[in-house]
């Protein structure tokens, strides 16, 4: 059987992201890093606090509710139950979506 799955695409991360921003933005690198990470923070400290967080032009994240469901183990395939709980979700902006 072949092997239909694409490359996985190239991940960037804060750093990558800092270097940018402090290229575009006349900034240091650690200013950028500061500024990104600082950001992530709140992002993450709002969504546990059941906030949504919107950011135009990128997206929306938000928690939901999930239901207590059964499920399978697929080493044994015994019948587990999964507890209900909370998931973190982001729903893509239109304007992205839409370039997709």
């Amino acid at each position: 059987m072949a092997n239909t799955s694409s490359p996985k695409p190239e991940t960037i991360g804060i750093p990558e992201l800092a270097a940018t921003a402090a290229e575009r933005h006349d900034l240091t690198k650690s200013n950028a890093k500061a500024i990104l990470d600082g950001i992530r923070d709140q992002i993450v400290s709002s969504i546990l606090a059941g906030k949504r967080v919107g950011i135009f032009g990128l997206g929306t994240f938000e928690t939901r509710a999930t239901k207590a469901q059964m499920g399978r183990n697929p080493k044994t395939g015994e019948q587990i139950r999964i507890p209900a709980g909370r998931k973190v979700v982001f729903k893509v902006a239109k304007g992205i979506k839409d370039q997709l």
